[in-house]
């Protein structure tokens, strides 16, 4: 009897995946211009805006009524630092709104099986956009502006929680308690990612690409040095030189031992940071297809990490990840990418630069350096 009521439940919570099956899926990114406007409109709508707003009729009257006009002045620039605030409240709210959305969240994966292709979670976006906005957990119809911040909120919300307290049996008890259907909405995501994972992993999934043919940036450059340079001063060039011009006139009055370290400090940080965007450039699709390529090279050592280097450099061009095909310099950034971004989750489990831990990707990349362990053993 409780066994035909818990199921009676589940089909009418998942009754709001059906909203918009005979309609066409519209998002937020479809109505608005850009993120921006959409974001303003949030904002707008919000009741730490409408108080702010609120907030001016006592001032403006304190203006008036006022004989020394110094405090109405503080109060005013008072007022106006705290629009800059606003922004943090919307997050705030929104983490909090997103807190009360796990059930719904499983139910909805449950029905429409999403895996990692961003396409796949379009209409469990609208759904509960629709859903939050019906029992009014948020006061527009516009929570998630697309697909992208759906998937995001799954991880950040369900995925990443839950695999993080896997560890301590009393957590996890407690968490799947808290959230029922979690457990079956991460097999059935996890069984669609393991399907995709699957195409990659054969070779008739992989573009045919003429190796013989692609050269790596250490066959072009002097230096590994050059290579960075060259690649940083193309995307960040004129940020570079704003920030080179303020370094030098904050520091024109110090001595120039002060000078140059302040001015060199500058150029490795943004020398770290470029080099580091390069995870966050790749979808997780392209992740996939890189840790695939990973394991199925036949060649070991130095040779294999090149021909991983070749093959992925042409690939993500061609995805247009990134508009060249020197995303690697060789087989040696190859493999410290890989031991970096990859293997560097699985041992330290925080959260990297890219703000995901990839948790879908843990057992390939297991794979992966288990396939590099064995060559180099071999």
């Amino acid at each position: 009897m409780e066994d035909t009521k818990v199921e009676d439940e589940k089909n009418v919570g998942l009754l709001s995946s059906g909203y918009l099956e005979s309609q066409k899926i519209v998002l937020p990114k479809d109505i608005f211009r850009n993120g921006f406007t959409w974001s303003c409109y949030e904002t707008f709508k919000s009741l730490a805006f409408r108080i702010w707003l609120l907030s001016w009729l006592p001032v403006t009257t304190w203006w008036k009524m006022s004989s020394n006009w110094i405090y109405p002045f503080l109060a005013t620039n008072l007022l106006i630092l705290c629009l800059c605030f606003l922004p943090l409240i919307e997050m705030l709210c929104r983490k909090r709104a997103l807190s009360k959305l796990p059930t719904q969240f499983s139910k909805e994966i449950i029905a429409n099986s999403p895996g990692t292709d961003v396409e796949n979670w379009e209409s469990i976006a609208a759904n509960l956009n629709l859903y939050m906005y019906e029992n009014k957990l948020w006061k527009t119809k516009y929570f998630f502006y697309g697909a992208w911040d759906c998937q995001e909120a799954f991880r950040i919300a369900i995925l990443e929680p839950f695999s993080l307290k896997k560890d301590d049996d009393s957590k996890l008890k407690s968490f799947k308690d808290s959230v029922p259907y979690i457990e079956e909405a991460l097999k059935v995501y996890f069984t669609e990612v393991d399907k995709q994972w699957k195409l990659f992993d054969t070779e008739k999934a992989w573009e045919p690409i003429n190796l013989d043919e692609t050269q790596l940036p250490k066959e072009s450059y002097q230096s590994k040095f050059t290579w960075v340079l060259k690649r940083f001063f193309s995307h960040l060039f004129l940020p570079l030189i704003l920030q080179c011009l303020y370094t030098i006139f904050i520091t024109r009055h110090s001595c120039l031992l002060i000078r140059i370290s302040h001015l060199g400090f500058v150029l490795l940080m943004y020398i770290y940071f470029f080099q580091n965007i390069r995870g966050a450039s790749m979808k997780m699709e392209h992740k996939m297809q890189y840790l695939s390529t990973i394991t199925n090279e036949q060649e070991t050592g130095a040779d294999g990490w090149n021909q991983v280097a070749r093959r992925m450099n042409m690939y993500l061009f061609r995805q247009k990840v990134w508009k060249n095909e020197e995303f690697f310099f060789d087989g040696i950034d190859c493999q410290r990418f890989f031991e970096r971004n990859f293997v560097g989750l699985l041992s330290s489990k925080r959260v990297t630069y890219s703000g995901s831990l990839s948790v879908e990707l843990w057992p390939y990349i297991r794979e992966a350096q288990s396939s590099c362990t064995d060559e180099s053993s071999a």
